[in-house]
């Protein structure tokens, strides 16, 4: 920079002696002295230039583009904006080849359709789909005669029980039974006395199979389905009349003295609410209707004095530490009647079960298994 300044500072002190000499001189000598002037001039620029070209070279950051050059710059942005897609969807993609006619078809089942993405919808009872899959892990779906294995199970387990309910309920007894343990307690599902629990006190629990009938925040509640007492409801109630007056009466639980509920699996009855899928819980007036214009039986419908509760929380504690075994089941455990059953609906269920608890069943009956 310093020797392109020396070599302007010349040029202009060369030139001002020119103009000098213009003007006091004669043609001739000035015409000598300005041709002097114009090399010492073209040297002076080519200097500079040089001067220049070689201080950017060695500091890219001082170099400065010509005018000439920012105009062509400028107009090369202005170009590239005026053709940039405005979004993903104005750019232009190239052409994908047909696919030919021979395999159109064929590439045409193997392309995922709109319902792919679609989640299956789960139609039924999805606690009857969750014990298929149960079973179907612990027998193993492809091995030969698993079906059969799991048939002579549940006749091994339920096969007298039903043979009774067929004379009670037939509807009801041609629906498989079954029951697989779960890892927490839900509404529906079954609790199981263990075994080592209330030997002593509260013996009412002992190998008590009970109903969630409600399970939240707040806290639970269930029915006891095995403990039938002595009374009917036209004892309790003191109505001969009613249509229920001859249906056994069973101890529900500990809790809500003065307290009567009722189960039933008829969707017909208005005011009942759903406990689990075909198992319902009240609907007084509307029963005693369809009872009475024989639409359905008595025996439908089990009674229950009292209940069951737990404390939020306590239900869950209860169950970690062993006292209950939490089950789904399927809706005929929960709505047949348990009054002279062949075999104990504790036993029935812990048999379906299948695994430990079964083993657990056999050995309380003095039938553990070798």
């Amino acid at each position: 920079p310093h020797a392109a300044r020396r070599e302007m500072s010349f040029t202009l002190c060369a030139s001002m002696h020119a103009t000098r000499a213009s003007a006091s001189s004669s043609s001739a000598p000035a015409r000598s002295f300005r041709a002097r002037a114009a090399r010492a001039e073209r040297n002076a620029a080519h200097v500079s230039t040089s001067s220049k070209a070689s201080s950017r070279a060695s500091c890219p950051s001082l170099r400065a583009p010509r005018p000439a050059a920012r105009r062509r710059a400028a107009i090369a942005l202005r170009a590239a904006k005026d053709d940039a897609p405005k979004n993903e969807d104005d750019t232009k993609k190239e052409p994908e080849p047909e696919p030919s006619a021979a395999s159109s078809s064929e590439d045409a089942e193997k392309l995922p359709t709109p319902e792919d993405d679609v989640a299956p919808a789960l139609e039924g009872d999805w606690r009857d789909f969750r014990a298929k899959l149960v079973n179907s892990e612990s027998a193993g779906s492809d091995a030969p005669g698993a079906s059969a294995d799991e048939a002579a199970r549940v006749e091994a387990a339920s096969g007298e029980n039903i043979k009774l309910l067929s004379t009670q309920n037939p509807e009801l007894a041609s629906e498989t039974p079954w029951a697989h343990v779960i890892g927490a307690p839900e509404k529906g599902c079954l609790l199981l006395a263990s075994e080592e629990e209330f030997k002593l006190g509260q013996q009412y629990f002992h190998q008590a199979v009970i109903l969630v009938l409600e399970h939240h925040e707040k806290g639970s509640m269930g029915v006891i389905l095995n403990r039938p007492t002595q009374y009917n409801m036209g004892y309790v109630g003191g109505d001969d009349s009613s249509p229920f007056a001859n249906n056994q009466l069973y101890f529900g639980g500990d809790v809500g003295d003065g307290t009567v509920s009722f189960l039933h699996g008829s969707s017909e009855v208005a005011g009942g609410s759903e406990v689990l899928p075909g198992v319902y819980l009240g609907g007084y007036d509307s029963a005693c209707e369809l009872v009475k214009d024989g639409t359905l039986k008595p025996t439908d419908f089990k009674f229950f004095a009292r209940y069951c509760g737990w404390a939020p929380g306590q239900l869950e504690s209860e169950c970690e530490r062993g006292v209950w075994y939490p089950v789904a089941c399927s809706r005929q455990l929960a709505l047949k009647q348990v009054i002279q059953l062949p075999k104990p609906l504790w036993r029935e269920v812990m048999e379906l079960c299948g695994g430990e608890l079964r083993q657990t069943s056999k050995r309380s009956y003095g039938e553990e298994e070798t």
